[in-house]
């Protein structure tokens, strides 16, 4: 018997179910971990990205969204560990801004990079994903918000139940004195 995949559907409902009781906590640490990847965002921009090229605007644009990404992550970590909820809507507002910047600035990074002869594909995808993110994040209100991460919650219960469930039913029977014969 596989344990593993009990343990998966068991943690998936208990993820679920404090999404749906506490959708407040889930989506401030989710403010947290958007800010988190914009700091390895913007330090991966400045680290990698930008020696990419020699082209000075090139360079310029780099150095900018890798910074403005570090200074906006750097918030969207301390601050909501130090204010109230009326922060929370306002890094909210503060991260779509950016993401909607950042992804606008990055359209000319790629289109160097492309030029350059590098492979692309992963910046574009990471273009479009940023703008739908920020578009999401400005027209959602946060009402909306609470309701699509409890939404979520009940989601993730019934996929760990379902998870459980096959891992019961596809478990191996074993009977001590059958004998199996392959004909």
């Amino acid at each position: 018997m596989n344990n593993s995949n009990y343990f998966l559907g068991i943690m998936t409902a208990i993820v679920g179910l404090m999404m749906l009781l506490a959708a407040e906590p889930v989506v401030q640490v989710l403010v947290i971990v958007l800010g988190i990847f914009a700091i390895l965002s913007g330090g991966w921009t400045l680290a990698a990205v930008a020696p990419l090229s020699v082209d000075r605007t090139f360079k310029l644009q780099c150095y900018v969204r890798g910074a403005v990404g570090i200074v906006i992550g750097l918030l969207c970590v301390v601050i909501p560990l130090r204010v109230a909820q009326f922060a929370w809507q306002t890094l909210v507002y503060i991260f779509a801004f950016y993401s909607l910047a950042a992804a606008l600035v990055e359209i000319p990074i790629t289109m160097t990079l492309h030029k350059d002869g590098f492979p692309v594909k992963r910046y574009v995808i990471e273009i479009v994903s940023t703008i739908l993110l920020a578009l999401i994040l400005f027209f959602l209100p946060s009402s909306a918000g609470f309701t699509i991460i409890r939404v979520g919650g009940a989601a993730l219960i019934l996929a760990g139940a379902a998870i459980a469930f096959l891992a019961w039913k596809n478990r191996d029977i074993i009977a001590d004195d059958a004998i199996v014969r392959d004909e």
